[in-house]
């Protein structure tokens, strides 16, 4: 088949999908705080833990689709990602300390371990699942995702060299190595084995976007990695088998959680329902842009400045707060993306010629 480019509507599904699960982050946090998401009407509001999983699938799929051929020629690709994911971060580890001294606890959770292992990436929340390292900075709890971001960045230009040699096979072998990773998990909870199961999560997104831009339009366009994340799904099943139900939101239902609906989601959205879907996201096209631009600062802002700072007690102030919420995001993410230097300027100054 000959290889598309993203069409528009590909592209408006894509900023929907990401700026709708960027909201629903939001509202599931606060209304999880306030009391909201109780009894049978609060359920609409507890699926926060699926829209990081939608985020992982769309960022297989983008960048997948914009590095496939960049990303293996030198470091300008860990320099793009390092740029995209490190600024926001930053700003939200000083609103998360400005917050706290603000509310007068600061010294009481103020943690150097946690702030350095955090600027590490190595994060993730101990009250979910064991083998935990370290829990986010000041309990900014959505930063827990970018721990698994940045590891799936820095190895995908090593799994994309070997698939570029053999496609089918590395597919399964990371099928293979990502279900293993995830029993090794359940023998001996730790990080890294964790982490390494949920790259197949993202590793799916980056097929399906291969596949798409091979000309599939189908799900069946991808059999291994689906295959893979259906086996990867028995496995975290047989884990509630073995190991027990302990709640819906924590270890070990929570993986099955996780793998079931990025099973389902490819599924879905690569079918005619996702066609149907990006019918209409084209019609939001340019208020799904505009929110999916600032989409990451919202999430790694938002917590602290919505759910830990004590001026949103009062419905108003949860209202001011979230009103600074927006430029603090645009600020964060689309503005320190635009002017940061480039890969090119960088390479240019480090240049022996340019001495």
């Amino acid at each position: 088949m000959a290889k598309v480019a993203l069409s528009d509507r590909a592209i408006a599904l894509l900023d929907c999908a990401r700026a709708v699960a960027a909201i629903y982050v939001v509202v599931h946090h606060v209304a999880a705080a306030r009391g909201w998401a109780a009894g049978l009407t609060g359920i609409p509001f507890r699926f926060g833990q699926e829209a990081v999983i939608l985020f992982f699938l769309i960022s297989g799929f983008v960048i997948f689709a914009n590095e496939k051929d960049r990303a293996t020629t030198g470091f300008g690709y860990y320099y793009r990602r390092f740029r995209r994911i490190y600024p926001p971060l930053l700003v939200a580890l000083l609103i998360s300390t400005a917050v706290f001294w603000t509310n007068g606890t600061l010294a009481q959770n103020f943690s150097l371990r946690d702030l350095g292992l955090t600027l590490l990436n190595l994060q993730d929340i101990s009250a979910l699942k064991p083998g935990v390292l370290v829990d986010p900075y000041l309990g900014n709890d959505p930063l827990w995702s970018l721990s698994y971001e940045m590891a799936f960045y820095l190895v995908f230009p090593s799994v994309l060299t070997a698939w570029k040699r053999g496609r089918t096979a590395v597919t399964a072998a990371v099928g293979i190595v990502c279900t293993l990773a995830y029993v090794s998990f359940l023998y001996s909870p730790n990080h890294f084995s964790l982490i390494a199961s949920y790259f197949l999560v993202w590793w799916c997104g980056a097929m399906a976007a291969e596949a798409y831009m091979e000309g599939a339009r189908s799900f069946v366009g991808i059999p291994i990695a689906l295959a893979s994340l259906a086996l990867l799904t028995g496995a975290s099943a047989l884990g509630v088998v073995i190991e027990g139900f302990f709640g819906p939101g924590v270890h070990p239902f929570l993986e099955f959680r996780h793998f079931t609906v990025a099973l389902l989601v490819v599924l879905v959205g690569f079918s005619p329902i996702g066609r149907l879907v990006a019918s209409f996201a084209s019609q939001l096209s340019k208020p799904a842009k505009a929110v999916s631009a600032i989409s990451y600062g919202i999430y790694v802002l938002h917590y602290p400045l919505l759910i830990q700072s004590n001026l949103t007690d009062s419905i108003l102030g949860l209202l001011a707060m979230a009103i600074l919420l927006v430029p603090l995001a645009y600020f964060a993410d689309p503005y320190l993306n635009r002017v940061l230097p480039r890969w090119e300027s960088v390479k240019l100054r480090l240049s022996p010629s340019a001495a």
